[in-house]
Formats: C-alpha cells, structure tokens, sequence
C-alpha cells in the first residue's frame, strides 16, 4: 500500500476514533435512551463536550476531499515524494487540529487545519489535468 492510502487509513481511524469520543460524550451528556432518540430537542453542548463534536465535524469536512484526491491519484497511478509528503503532512495536520480543538487552542488549531487543506491542494495539483 502506497504511503498515501496509508495516511488516508490513518485519518480514517481517526475519524471512527473521533466518532467513538462523540458517542461518549453525548452518553455523559445526555444518557442512552436520549442518544437512541431523534436529538431534535438536543441542546448545544459546551467545554470538552461541545469541542469533541465539533472537531470530529470539522474532520470528517476536511477528511472528504483528501480522501477523494487520494484516491484519483491511486487510481491514476500518481505516487511520488511530493504526495506521499502532503499525505503525510495531511495526516500529522489532521491529528494536531484533533488535539489542539479537544484543548481548546484556537489559533495554533487554525494553523493545523490550513496546514492539511494546503496538503490537499498539493495532491490534487500532481493529478494530471485533461480538459476536453
């Protein structure tokens, strides 16, 4: 397996691991039979809670377009230092914006997720561009 679908697994567990916290927390939060309800009356949570949810929207919002560029790129058969680099940026950003949102740091956590988006162009600009 490429180093490319290997970070792009890694950020996939991440989000499964994000998921698994989210559910945590709304149990805390709100206990089980309100989870398994419709959480229309659900208010918004706040502190730690309301961060976990966050960040794993925020991932798996970031995770969409890697995933797709990743996957152009093994399809095409494009794997090179520079990919396999922004992958791996892409991955070290994504767990570093995870943890410094669950610790609500804001600004070095903004620098992390500009950091994966810029990964992302990056991958996307080694695909070979055919206009018709």
């Amino acid at each position: 397996m490429t180093t490319e679908l290997t970070a792009l697994v890694a950020c996939a567990l991440l989000a499964l691991g994000l998921a698994l916290l989210t559910v945590a927390v709304h149990l805390r939060a709100f206990g089980g039979p309100a989870i398994r309800s419709s959480r229309d009356d659900y208010p918004p949570l706040t502190g730690l809670a309301g961060r976990v949810v966050r960040a794993q929207a925020n991932h798996g919002e970031a995770l969409l377009p890697f995933a797709v560029v990743t996957l152009a790129a093994a399809h095409l058969g494009v794997s090179n230092g520079v990919t396999a680099g922004a992958a791996e940026a892409f991955l070290g950003a994504r767990i570093a914006h995870a943890s410094l949102y669950l610790a609500g740091v804001p600004i070095l956590r903004s620098v992390a997720f500009y950091a994966g988006l810029v990964a992302t162009l990056v991958i996307a600009a080694q695909l070979p561009l055919r206009f018709i």
